[in-house]
Order: C-alpha cells, then structure tokens, then sequence
C-alpha cells in the first residue's frame, strides 16, 4: 500500500477551500499578495525562456489554490504567469481534494494526480516544485527530509536549475505563543468553514534554523545543491487562529479585528489592536523583530486610540496601515502563521 493510501483523508475539508467566506480581506489583501510574490520572486530567480510553458509541480495542491495563485490577478496586480504560459499538475495525497480539484478547475493547463511526495513524482521535468498551505508541516521532519531528497533527486536526474517553494507552519506564531517550545503537537483546523466535522492532527512547527537544517539534511547525498536560499513569514498577527484563540485564548482577536475595519467598522474599538509581545522563552532574534513589529504596527493605531469608534473612510485607513505591515512579511524566523523557504537547486 502506498502512502498516499495510508493518508488520513480530511473528509469534508473541500468546503472550508470552497467557501466564499474564507476568501476574507486579509487573505485577499495580505496572504495572497505575499504567496504571488513568493511565487513570482522563485520563478524570476530561474531565468526561464519565454518559448515554453512554465512546468509547475504543486506539492499538496489541495482544491487548486497554487494554480489560482499563479494564473489569476490579485486586487492590484496581474497573474504571475497567465494560463497559456504554464504546465501545471497538482500532487495531493486525499482523494476528495483532487477529485474537487478536477472538477473544479477547468483549465486545460491544470490536472491532478493523487500521490504521495514521498513516493514516485508525477512524470515531468519541472521548473518550480510549488507548495502553499502548509503541507510540508503534515509531515514530522524525518519525513520532510525525505520527501525534499525525493524533489531534489528529480531535479539532479534532470540536470538543470529548479526552483522549490517549501512551506510550513511558523513555530512563533502568536497564534500559538504558548506552545512554541514545542516541535510538534496535534494541530485543530477549528477555523474551517463548512458544517463538516472538526480536523485534527499533529503538525510540525517551524524556526528558521530547524528548517535550515531539514533542508541541509536533505541536500546531504541527493546530487543538487542549493544556489540561493530565502524566507518569509506570512500573517504575523493576523493568523486564522487568531480569529479562534483556540491554542492562545487571551490573543487578541485580530484577524476578525481588521476584518471588521472594512467590513463592520462600527464593532472594532482601536485599542483592542494593541499587541504586546512576548519577551521571554524564544530565540533573541524572533523577540528582537516580534518587538520591533510591534512598534510599527502600535504607531499604525496610535492616532486613533482615543476614539470608541471610527469613521467608515477612517477604519478603511487604517485596516490598509495594518495590512501593508502585514504584506511586507516577516524575515522568514518562524514568526508568522507560515514560513515560507524559497530554495534555487542546482545538479551538482
């Protein structure tokens, strides 16, 4: 039996990924910016000639967001790539999520394939080995190890540069500030939407130097080398489970708090968005930051803390104060909802 047989199957889960409500403004105006520059900035480090399309592996595609991502505009920007420029097949190891994702997509540029990363890749030469939504952090980092070797093997048999987008869960989060002295634990997808039943399971969390050292793990014997190395964080205080506190109960209720400047100003009293970070138990570097982001993203409420409640065209200022501090991401230290490692990999 293969792994991807052995997969837990999250039943019911193709709602939340459907829903029209988890397409809020933070994910419209926050996390979607920050995962096409991701994208855009690992395709522009490849120098890929304009005469082909681009060859896309999505690694735990669930119900197509990764081609959505590429082929669709932002609320500002165009698509990364349009859909005639791009060759992509997404990877999941649950059949419901590529059955939804094959019957949702119609492009003729898209298909899915259940499978396993850990197994046999799908057959293909692949320019960007894409991951979105976390799936790496499924895995424990033993298995991370392996699955990243079985990538970088396809691109030492291919013999040119690729590039490889690994995305997990951040281990600093404020989200689960409590919990950040641990490595894994049973992770609640409790902000999913949908009437199905709750999905539990244990995730791995990440720091920058843990997943430095997968991934060095990982190159150690597979014929590539990594060229060049880069991180974000993505939704430092404006994480799903901000808007649950199911893992921090005295977070503030951010997420929901800056959704509501835009959408229901008339509930946010400013002041309700201070942040305080913690200070202690986390490495110096993650602290530094987390305080100096605080800073910034205290100055962004100071002029109006005193009110009880805000003008319409005020709250609209500054929900966009809060997220552009958002969409700048963090320094890939493991601080925000995701880390997000963008690897350039070359045969050896």
């Amino acid at each position: 039996m293969s792994r991807s047989e052995q997969a837990p199957s999250y039943r019911g889960a193709s709602a939340h990924y459907l829903s029209p409500s988890r397409r809020d403004p933070v994910k419209v105006l926050s996390e979607e910016p920050v995962t096409r520059r991701v994208i855009a900035g690992a395709l522009g480090a490849l120098d890929l000639p304009a005469t082909r399309p681009v060859r896309v592996l999505d690694i735990g595609s669930g119900t197509a967001d990764g081609f959505a991502l590429l082929t669709r505009a932002g609320v500002d920007t165009p698509p990364v790539l349009a859909e005639e420029q791009v060759d992509y097949v997404g990877l999941d190891v649950d059949p419901e999520m590529v059955a939804t994702a094959s019957a949702t997509e119609s492009s003729p540029s898209a298909s899915f394939v259940l499978g396993d990363v850990r197994d046999a890749l799908p057959d293909g030469a692949f320019d960007l080995y894409l991951s979105c939504g976390v799936p790496y952090s499924h895995l424990t980092p033993d298995e991370l190890v392996d699955a990243l070797g079985s990538v970088f093997a396809a691109i030492a048999a291919r013999g040119t540069r690729a590039a490889v987008v690994v995305d997990v869960l951040g281990r600093y989060s404020v989200e689960w500030w409590p919990r950040r002295h641990l490595e894994r634990w049973d992770y609640a997808m409790s902000f999913f939407a949908g009437d199905g039943p709750a999905i539990s399971e244990p995730m791995t969390f990440y720091g920058r130097p843990e997943l430095d050292a997968v991934v060095d793990a990982a190159v150690a014997g597979s014929g590539v080398t990594v060229a060049d190395r880069t991180a974000v964080d993505r939704s430092v205080l404006v994480g799903r489970h901000t808007a649950t506190g199911t893992f921090h109960p005295s977070v503030p209720r951010f997420r929901t708090l800056v959704n509501d400047l835009l959408r229901d100003p008339a509930t946010v009293r400013p002041a309700d968005l201070g942040f305080v970070p913690g200070n202690s138990d986390a490495p110096q570097d993650v602290l530094d930051w987390l305080a100096g982001f605080a800073a910034r993203w205290n100055a962004a409420l100071e002029p109006y803390l005193g009110a009880d409640r805000l003008a319409d065209s005020d709250a609209a200022t500054l929900a966009h104060a809060l997220l552009d501090l958002e969409r700048a991401g963090g320094p890939g230290l493991g601080v925000g909802h995701s880390l997000t490692a963008t690897l350039v990999v070359e045969p050896r």
